[in-house]
């Protein structure tokens, strides 16, 4: 009898726990599926605020673009001009000195030519023992060499006036190329700064992919997580942006100090 009496307690106790575990078993998804819609809710509330604040910060970001544009063309356009102006510094007066160089060159030449011609003739009659050919070679030489020396010297003055001209040119080229070598840098930051731009913008259009793909399976709490990362990269595309303006605000500036040092037309 007390055999009997734990068999049946026993089976009591089984039904007990199998009907425990069936009114669990159906509970819990029904817990399960309240807590995932109460998550849905909130990722479908929050995604109208952070869709707003996507949309105003990707329109911001293309003023941004806008304003970059313009003024990096502006930059553009005067560091042509600038350093048009660094080539033609003192060129007329440089043209002009290397034409009066060239043109003494021309007048003289035969005269230095006979000049130089008549030594070699008498250093060749001395070598052959030739005294009396010697002897007329150095008369005709020397009764040219007056001219020959003033010719010499009038070449070499225009030659070194030209050469005075293009070193106080290139001196005050240097000055102008030498504030413009801070473009060149900052250039170079604007650069690094855009290979930013563009691996955020990589993360964020694979990002929009996912986005758009949750949107069409009405996932609000995927599509909420991949339009946050999407913009968090756009504030990193913004903050990148921000930094290549304040860069080209930076090449305007040199610019213009550049020019303050061109020479005064």
């Amino acid at each position: 009898m007390e055999m009997s009496y734990v068999k049946v307690l026993w089976k009591n106790s089984l039904l007990t726990v199998l009907c425990c575990s069936v009114a669990l078993f159906l509970l819990g998804p029904a817990k399960a599926d309240a807590a995932s819609d109460s998550a849905w809710d909130a990722a479908l509330q929050s995604i109208g605020v952070l869709h707003d604040s996507y949309k105003a910060l990707d329109e911001a970001n293309k003023l941004k673009k806008q304003q970059i544009q313009v003024l990096r063309k502006q930059n553009d356009d005067r560091l042509k001009t600038v350093n048009a102006k660094v080539q033609g510094i003192d060129k007329a007066k440089i043209d002009k000195l290397k034409s009066e160089a060239d043109q003494a060159q021309k007048k003289y030449q035969p005269l230095l030519n006979e000049y130089t011609d008549l030594g070699k003739k008498a250093a060749d009659a001395r070598k052959r023992k030739d005294q009396k050919a010697a002897l007329q070679y150095d008369l005709k030489r020397n009764q040219i060499k007056t001219s020959a020396s003033a010719a010499r010297a009038e070449i070499k003055s225009r030659k070194d006036a030209l050469a005075a001209a293009k070193k106080e040119a290139s001196a005050k080229a240097k000055a102008v190329k030498d504030t413009l070598a801070q473009v060149q840098t900052l250039k170079k930051q604007v650069t690094a700064e855009n290979k930013k731009i563009m691996a955020a913008n990589s993360t964020r259009s694979a990002s929009d992919k996912r986005y758009k793909a949750a949107v069409k399976l009405g996932n609000a709490i995927t599509a909420t997580a991949e339009l946050t990362v999407m913009y968090k990269e756009l504030g990193k595309i913004s903050a990148s942006l921000n930094q290549i303006y304040q860069w080209e605000k930076q090449i305007d500036s040199v610019i213009r100090t550049a020019e303050t040092k061109l020479p005064k037309s």
